[in-house]
């Protein structure tokens, strides 16, 4: 009844904790397809034992071409009525397939989704969707999901989240939009179907529980600066080719301005490769506030953080203080270089930069700094820069 792709590519520490939350699924009636994305770690072997223990699991192998193409190769493999997915890193709690099945079936909706749990090493934090739970049909999607589906009132601020794994899909709303997807894609290529799919949909249900488990790592790829013209064109094929889907389904609801926020969200942390002109501003973007040459603290080392770190530290922009973070200890343990929030008092700097791309999450840390350096020394995002049309078009939007 429900086929579970996993697209797995050099996974091997966290791929049998994965594998294993599939198999003790309380849903029994699985095909489990691990694509093997010519992993060079040893995660081909580990599928294949896997394999042998298990008769509901196929294995795939096949050369790297990314997680896009390992998706569609799955897909097309897969036979059940319901199709779900988990990256190989992640896992589920057990009776996570079961519940989205009762959900789908017994709620008759084409779409069924639940919240989850980032994982950072010993720390995890539950997160739900920002729209309230429970069952939507096509005249209530257009009232309550639809005006703040991607954005929800704020920049930037979910609402629903954009992941293939947090869901489960009726096989038939989901194929074109997948299939869809470049295949050059690597950031934003879940959003790039589920979006598009989610507006077609005519019926969803949102669940409260959580119930899938998103490692994140430093060594992600989302954290990792690539070559900024191959970075530059994989974002404009994001933006034109689900803008163009989009347009063409307007006459349900115009999600044209919620994905150019969108594209912004992402575009922002990765300024230093996407931004044109960024070196060429008198002042630190997007802080206008923070003039070239300064003595920085960068307060938050997530994507955003270690993006703007090493282009402070390579570009000599600003000159990088020390960079600070609640979850210090855990960043730490990871290698990175990060100090106690309450040690910045003990460093000589001129601005504290917000490196937080989530609305609150930025105003509570620039309320609570400000209360204890001064408003004049902390600049969160200025989000009228960011969603001017000069920011847009240097952007490419």
């Amino acid at each position: 009844m429900i086929s579970i792709i996993v697209p797995v590519y050099n996974c091997k520490r966290y791929l049998p904790r994965c594998i294993e939350s599939i198999c003790g699924q309380t849903y029994r009636a699985l095909e489990i397809l691990l694509v093997d994305d010519g992993s060079t770690d040893g995660s081909g072997s580990i599928c294949e034992a896997y394999a042998k223990k298990d008769p509901r699991i196929r294995v795939v192998h096949k050369e790297n071409g990314g997680a896009v193409r390992a998706r569609k190769e799955g897909f097309k493999l897969a036979s059940g009525k319901y199709i779900a997915f988990a990256d190989g890193d992640d896992w589920l709690e057990p009776h996570m397939l079961e519940r989205l099945h009762g959900i789908l079936t017994g709620q008759d909706v084409e779409i069924a989704m639940c919240g989850r749990y980032e994982e950072t090493g010993r720390c995890a934090r539950a997160v739900r969707h920002g729209i309230a739970p429970g069952r939507y049909d096509k005249e209530a999607m257009i009232r309550q999901v639809y005006p703040r589906m991607i954005v929800n009132r704020r920049f930037f601020e979910w609402g629903l989240f954009p992941g293939l794994w947090d869901k489960l899909f009726k096989r038939e709303c989901l194929e074109k939009f997948l299939l869809a997807v470049d295949e050059r894609l690597t950031m934003g290529d879940d959003a790039a179907c589920v979006y598009p799919a989610l507006l077609q949909a005519k019926s969803i249900y949102i669940l409260e529980e959580c119930l899938y488990h998103y490692r994140q790592s430093p060594a992600s790829m989302v954290k990792r600066a690539e070559e900024a013209d191959r970075e530059r064109e994989r974002f404009a094929v994001l933006y034109q080719t689900v803008l163009g889907q989009l347009e063409r389904d307007k006459d349900i609801y115009d999600l044209r301005g919620q994905w150019r926020e969108y594209l912004l969200f992402l575009m922002v942390p990765r300024a230093d490769a996407l931004l044109k002109g960024m070196g060429e501003l008198p002042y630190l973007f997007p802080f206008p506030g923070i003039g070239r040459g300064s003595r920085v603290i960068i307060y938050g080392m997530g994507t955003y953080g270690q993006r703007l770190h090493a282009y402070l530290r390579r570009s000599g922009f600003c000159e990088v203080v020390a960079a600070a973070d609640r979850g210090y200890e855990e960043l730490s343990l990871q290698g990175i270089e990060v100090i106690a929030p309450a040690r910045i008092a003990a460093h000589t700097f001129d601005a504290i930069a917000i490196a937080a791309s989530f609305a609150g999450t930025r105003e509570a840390i620039c309320r609570e700094l400000s209360g204890i350096y001064g408003r004049e020394r902390v600049h969160a995002m200025d989000e009228g820069l960011v969603k001017s049309r000069e920011t847009r078009e240097a952007f490419g939007l």
